[in-house]
């Protein structure tokens, strides 16, 4: 941008993300990433990443400048190498020792905040714009608050469940009996994870950096129980309007035909009913989950008076992943390229920056920072570990 057409500081305008890939180009990474992944037993899935994000961060702009992804293969190789090393011995102290086995249960819980922190940090160290690299603070301090309570409640639940659950009975007639706390626990954990996800979400951001300035979130917890509360009763009305519905079906059958003849007929019917009426009530829940989370995360982050705003829409999201599921089973897979680039390109739509001031004199000032400071020591101790 020339010295006369330099934004004032106190002036905004809104830039907007856009998305250039194309499905022929990311076919051929996709194919010969599966081909390879294959042929080396999971060992090429390293590389495979780096190449997918590196397609898809390279053709993601903003202000006609593409992200970058920095990741090297070797580091995500040994993160996953970890993963399924932890995996593999558990498994085989399940088969040795129950005691083993729940004990390294219990250690790789207490490991989970740590290691979300070492995966956080690996993909935002990682990513790039304009010559400036995201960071990410490793308070792991603070990721144990965060994670404890969860982490606790879910751990005593399994541990409960392994010790107080009824052996099965040998009586077809008897009914099992579950201790009172056990059948609490989901109820517990339903009614904890809105407020759980706030807390991991703020805890993401307000730990992200872009360069050496942080970020601000501006949600609050009363934000994302609406969200699942509204999900919960449109569920709830739907199924009181299946019922309704059943019922007045079965009614209308028992009295136009024989008993006999109306059982099979009714049962057909009430299946195909719920199969029809259970697919888009799926697809309106997930999209609208995602679609809501997805506004709420960027609409309240704030990166130095910088807003970001995402304004996907549900009814778009329901046919895109209807449409996308669609392809892809009647193409046995073919077409799993050309559903992720048609999302991307529909996300980045719908996704913007609004500057306060000039973005070049801001990003400017990130690179001088960054330089100044160096690299630092603890990216080789990032790991990604697939969270």
């Amino acid at each position: 941008m020339d010295a006369d057409q330099a934004v004032p500081a106190n002036q905004s305008n809104i830039n907007s993300f856009e998305f250039s890939g194309k499905t022929r180009e990311y076919f051929s990474i996709w194919i010969v990433n599966i081909c390879l992944t294959i042929l080396t037993l999971g060992i090429y899935s390293a590389w495979a990443k780096v190449r997918t994000n590196q397609y898809f961060y390279g053709n993601t702009r903003l202000d006609d400048v593409s992200f970058r992804y920095l990741a090297s293969p070797i580091n995500i190789l040994k993160g996953r190498l970890i993963a399924f090393g932890a995996f593999v011995i558990y498994y085989l102290a399940t088969m040795l020792s129950p005691v083993a086995a729940g004990i390294i249960m219990l250690v790789l819980m207490l490991l989970v905040p740590a290691l979300l922190v070492l995966s956080m940090s690996f993909r935002l160290r990682n990513s790039a714009y304009r010559n400036v690299k995201f960071d990410f603070d490793k308070n792991f301090k603070q990721a144990y608050k965060v994670f404890a309570l969860p982490v606790l409640i879910i751990g005593a639940y399994v541990f409960m469940i392994n010790m107080f659950m009824p052996e099965p009975s040998t009586d077809p007639g008897a009914q099992p009996e579950f201790p009172v706390l056990i059948a609490i626990f989901p109820l517990l954990i339903m009614l904890l994870f809105p407020w759980w996800e706030f807390m991991i979400t703020q805890f993401r951001v307000l730990h992200a950096k872009f360069g050496e300035v942080g970020m601000q979130f501006n949600a609050c917890t009363s934000d994302y129980y609406k969200m699942y509360l509204f999900a919960f009763f449109v569920f709830m009305l739907a199924g009181i309007l299946f019922a309704v519905v059943m019922g007045s079906m079965g009614a209308f059958f028992s009295d136009s035909l024989k008993q006999d003849e109306a059982a099979g007929m009714i049962a057909q019917t009430m299946t195909m009913i719920m199969v029809l009426m259970f697919i888009p009530l799926y697809l309106w829940f997930f999209a609208y989950i995602q679609t809501r989370r997805t506004n709420l995360l960027y609409n309240n982050i704030d990166i130095e008076n910088h807003q970001l705003q995402s304004d996907l829409k549900t009814v778009y999201m329901m046919y895109l992943y209807f449409t996308n599921t669609l392809a892809m089973v009647l193409s046995l897979g073919l077409l799993t390229p050309w559903a992720k680039i048609r999302t991307a390109r529909y996300r980045a739509s719908r996704t913007s920056l609004m500057v306060k001031g000039d973005l070049n004199e801001f990003t400017a000032a990130q690179q001088h920072k960054q330089s100044a400071l160096g690299e630092e020591m603890g990216d080789m101790f990032d790991l990604d570990l697939g969270f």
